[in-house]
């Protein structure tokens, strides 16, 4: 038998970005969903209507500023 690791090695860098990336979403989606919830709660059902572009412009945002980070990141790694 050999010692020699079978398939492809492991790129722990981009494991990190997957779960960076699901973490990202996960936050974006409990934020938006929950504020959604606490306005309705709040304000009335009537109120998630006007809050829901609010909130998904605001999450669009940040996954845009993190999306751009990212993409600088990949470049100064790249030096």
């Amino acid at each position: 038998m050999s010692d020699e690791p079978k398939g492809k090695p492991t790129n722990m860098r981009e494991m990190r970005r997957q779960g960076e990336r699901k973490f990202l979403w996960m936050v974006v989606l409990t934020l938006v969903v929950l504020g959604l919830v606490l306005i309705g709660l709040v304000y009335g059902w009537t109120a998630v209507l006007t809050a829901a572009p609010c909130l998904l412009g605001g999450a669009g945002t940040l996954w845009f500023l993190f999306y751009l980070l990212e993409k600088l990141q990949k470049r100064l790694e790249e030096r």
